[in-house]
């Protein structure tokens, strides 16, 4: 048995100049090594005579029989004394990427700031066990180009048969002509690719490539991506069936600088003054993306989006707010609005939201827009769950035809699933999510929903209770448990609704949980209070007493009359700006 693997290794210290190739051996100075028994081998890896230092950064490439090559580190303490570069610690793989790619990384240093010209590695390798190794880097002489160096290749008793996986050491892509993204990849064995993706280190998201060309050491290949990429991960599989991945930057996307206006308020189409007959905004969602415009001198601008449940008291019961709504506009002035932009699924009549769709929050997750929302079945049980869009954008926008439940009150330790508490006992409390990325691990998002609070009975009380995505899918949510400091006990809240959590404007200060008060009295200013974390902690710790502060937003913000009645807060950052967004009853307000 054979099994081929990529060692990435980053030489971690300055590096003045550079080698244009690279010798390898033995210890003994030999390029094959003989042993019978169990040995600890050291390879060497040398600067050609001709330079002074080693590359910044390479790969070493291995083939070996079952036994793998079993690189170790030195004494890390020891390593780093030495004027030549030992490996002070190796990572395993840290992504389902790297699991698929068989890729560690070993840490190099050395004594003093200049960078060596000689480094080792440590392997312990069973008694006649078989491989052969190389290294292969950028040429650092150019490292624009795609001239890759190798060194010469060495192997331990007599080595095995087999061509080395391909392999990527640098990926770079332009995404700057609208829809259409072009990634370039230089490397090794790269004309044995089947198929290119670029992926989040996770495989939360991915986009297939359409290969253009490809040599030995570059490969072009292109998709159409209507939404700017986040830093991810390319991944190669050759014709063996073997796995190489490198990293590739964020899209860097330029837009018109976009002018917001202090304060408006944004109104149905169908709005009136008198009640009976007004159509109006509830929930909703505050988005901003960056859209392809079809135009190669300005490929991008900024659209602005809200999508509302839409209150319409033309009609009583079920069919008074059982749509959403989608409002579009380049700069909060200008609108227009989808009105049956999102329906229930009435064609499925035991559809987990075939009776309402509330509360819609959405995150740009890779490739793909998330609408998240409450979704009400038959029998009046609200859930979780989520459709998706490649282009959020104007009417045009097609939401996916799957619609995934992922979040029930069930699946926590604090919401109660029975319904105790409301007019109708046995349907389910459980809506409003929040979703936004987890600040505290990169590629998680967190979830933050209301539901009916388990530990007061059947009072129906309300509390807010967070959870995380599992790794690799938004299709399971792992329970975080309830913010203890959002329940009645401590907000005097019966029903808290519509949970916003955001860090205050520098930053990186305390974060806030926003709550809409939905039994607020009849003067309308105490419609919204916040709870505040004490700086330092993560979001996601529930400790009640980590969120020791709470304020009435409305005396918070000395008692401005136009927040009276604001409810369902959301807030957007555009550059610099910030916009906070609520609904009063007859509109949404903006203001920034």
């Amino acid at each position: 048995m054979r099994r081929s693997c990529l060692l990435l290794a980053f030489v971690l210290m300055l590096v003045p100049q550079t080698s244009r190739a690279i010798q390898l051996h033995w210890s003994t100075g030999a390029t094959d090594l003989s042993f019978a028994s169990a040995r600890r081998c050291s390879l060497i890896v040398k600067a050609d005579t001709l330079e002074e230092t080693l590359p910044s950064q390479w790969r070493v490439l291995w083939l070996a029989d079952s036994t793998g090559v079993n690189f170790v580190p030195d004494d890390s303490v020891v390593a780093c004394r030495l004027d030549f570069a030992n490996v002070s610690s190796i990572d395993g793989p840290s992504t389902p990427a790297d699991s698929a790619a068989h890729v560690i990384t070993a840490h190099f240093c050395s004594e003093g700031t200049s960078a060596s010209a000689i480094a080792f590695f440590l392997i312990d390798q069973p008694g006649g066990s078989k491989g052969r190794l190389k290294i292969i880097a950028i040429d650092p002489t150019d490292p624009d180009s795609a001239r890759v160096i190798e060194s010469n290749e060495v192997t331990y008793n007599g080595g095995v048969e087999g061509a080395y996986a391909p392999v990527i050491l640098r990926a770079g892509s332009a995404h700057d002509t609208g829809a259409e993204i072009h990634v370039t990849a230089v490397g090794t064995g790269l004309s044995s690719a089947d198929a290119l993706t670029i992926t989040a280190p996770d495989h939360l998201w991915s986009v297939p490539l359409t290969i253009a060309a490809r040599t030995d050491s570059t490969l072009t290949a292109w998709a159409i991506v209507p939404a700017p990429l986040p830093a991810a991960v390319i991944e190669l599989q050759g014709s063996s069936g073997a796995v190489s991945i490198g990293s590739l930057g964020a899209d860097q996307i330029t837009t018109a600088d976009a002018s917001m206006p202090d304060t408006i308020l944004f109104r149905d189409p169908n709005w009136s003054p008198t009640f009976s007959t007004s159509v109006y905004p509830k929930d909703f969602a505050f988005f901003c993306d960056t859209v392809p415009t079809g135009n190669p001198q300005n490929p991008w601008r900024l659209l602005l989006h809200l999508v509302y449940i839409r209150h319409n008291n033309n009609y009583a019961g079920d069919a008074a707010e059982s749509l959403l709504a989608h409002a579009w506009s380049t700069d909060l002035r200008n609108w227009h609005v989808d009105k049956r932009a999102f329906s229930p699924n009435y064609g499925s009549p035991t559809a987990w939201d075939q009776k309402h769709v509330w509360a819609p929050s959405i995150a740009h997750v890779g490739n793909l827009y998330y609408m998240f929302y409450t979704g009400v079945d038959a029998n009046g049980n609200q859930n979780i769950g989520y459709v998706t869009t490649a282009l959020l954008d104007t009417s045009d926008t097609v939401w996916s035809a799957s619609r995934t439940m992922c979040y029930s009150a069930g699946q926590t330790g604090w919401a109660d699933p029975t319904g105790q508490g409301f007019g109708n006992p046995g349907q389910q409390q459980f809506r409003d999510p929040f979703v936004m990325p987890d600040p505290d691990n990169p590629g998680r998002y967190l979830m933050f929903v209301t539901g009916e609070d388990k530990k007061f009975g059947a009072d129906g009380r309300m509390i807010i209770g967070g959870a995380q995505n599992v790794s690799g899918t938004l299709a399971q949510w792992t329970d975080k448990g309830a913010y203890r400091a959002t329940d009645f006990t401590h907000t005097g809240i019966t029903r808290d609704e519509a949970p916003l959590v955001m860090r205050d404007s520098s930053g990186t200060g305390a974060w806030r949980i926003f709550i809409g008060n939905g039994d607020y009295d009849s003067t309308g200013t105490n419609s919204t209070f916040f709870a505040t974390e004490s700086a330092g902690f993560s979001v996601a710790d529930t400790t009640v007493g980590r969120w020791p502060g709470l304020d009435n937003l409305y005396p918070y913000l000395g008692s401005d009359n136009s927040l009276i009645g604001w409810e369902a807060c959301e807030h957007l950052q555009i550059g610099v700006s910030h916009l906070f967004a609520a609904y009063d009853g007859t509109g949404i307000g903006i203001t920034s």
